[in-house]
């Protein structure tokens, strides 16, 4: 029954909204019918069609605001797949796809933002970089922020795109990571909050919360005294002294052609685009960088490995302290995005 009601509402709303094109349309009353419905739309096909139609609309009726909220709804929430409007006429069918082609080549719709997973156990962090994948649908400007400070500013290229993030920062402490990714495309600026939640085992997460955690450099010795005693007298006592396990997790700074850095920061006198390229060129990087796992398989003629996108994912860091002993350090990484409210800038 309740599918029967949706299918029976989303029917009855395109065909008055093809009965109203069909009169030398009035765009204002075909938005006013259809924003009766729209709250009551539940499937994403209907919001889609029902959105770009509204977008369509305000654009005609020269109301630039109500045009901007619906085309980010057309594409934010509907995803830009529309049903192809086969439910108008076809000379209005045509005017309304041909005007949401002209603002879906300018429109900066991010299809993906994910981390890329390693092959088998190795893990993919070039040279000290955790990548950051954000695929875009066409050339847009962008700011990357963390708090006040701006990280990578410049240019994303239509497709596959490399936000590099410090690993070495990332990896040393459990906690939230907050960005704000900012696309401007003419006055439209998108902004994305992007989370990355960071779990990190590791020896020095061993010291239990309740005590208090020593504060040493890398060159600091911890001494370590046993007593014991019997019948309340000291009878011997022992010290030992050694090197702290180190902290960091010696991941190299970038030094690999694409400019992968964690600390690279777009000069304004020097405005040039590092962080963009070709998918293609990200495998072949990503290809050379799994080389030597593939040559101890035994296999002399590979492949190149496909690229795994993912929202969560594990890895693991093998560590020797000054006395040989081996430790390990366990990250998880989790993912997640939502959309901020977009602004127009002045013109």
């Amino acid at each position: 029954m309740v599918l029967a009601c949706a299918a029976g509402l989303s029917a009855q709303w395109r065909g008055d909204v093809a009965r109203l094109f069909l009169k030398a349309p009035d765009h204002k009353a075909i938005s006013e019918r259809i924003l009766q419905e729209y709250d009551g739309l539940e499937s994403l096909q209907d919001k889609a069609d029902a959105a770009g139609i509204l977008a369509f609309c305000f654009g005609h009726l020269n109301d630039s605001a109500n045009e901007t909220r619906w085309i980010v709804e057309y594409f934010e929430t509907g995803k830009g797949k529309d049903s192809g409007y086969a439910f108008l006429d076809l000379v209005h069918q045509a005017d309304v796809i041909g005007w949401l082609n002209d603002w879906r080549s300018r429109y900066p719709l991010v299809t993906e933002i994910a981390l890329i997973r390693g092959v088998g156990d190795q893990s993919i962090i070039p040279q000290g970089i955790l990548p950051l994948v954000v695929e875009i649908s066409t050339d847009a400007f962008y700011k990357f922020s963390r708090g006040t400070s701006v990280l990578e500013g410049g240019q994303f290229k239509s497709g596959f795109n490399i936000i590099a993030l410090d690993a070495n920062e990332l990896f040393l402490n459990s906690g939230s990571r907050v960005y704000v990714l900012e696309l401007k495309s003419g006055r439209l600026i998108l902004k994305k909050e992007i989370s990355l939640e960071i779990e990190v085992t590791s020896p020095r997460s061993a010291i239990p919360p309740s005590s208090p955690r020593p504060s040493f450099g890398p060159s600091t010795s911890i001494t370590y005294t046993l007593a014991m005693y019997i019948g309340g007298e000291l009878v011997m006592t022992s010290t030992k002294v050694e090197k702290p396990v180190s902290l960091a997790l010696n991941i190299k700074p970038s030094g690999n052609p694409y400019g992968f850095s964690p600390d690279y920061i777009l000069k304004k006198d020097q405005p040039g685009i590092y962080n963009s390229f070709s998918i293609f060129s990200a495998i072949g990087l990503l290809y050379s960088l799994l080389k030597d796992l593939f040559t101890k398989k035994g296999k002399k003629d590979v492949e190149p490995p496909r690229i795994e996108l993912v929202k969560d994912m594990s890895l693991v860091f093998k560590q020797r302290d000054m006395a040989g002993r081996s430790w390990e350090t366990k990250v998880g990484v989790k993912l997640r995005t939502k959309n901020l409210p977009y602004v127009l800038s002045v013109p």
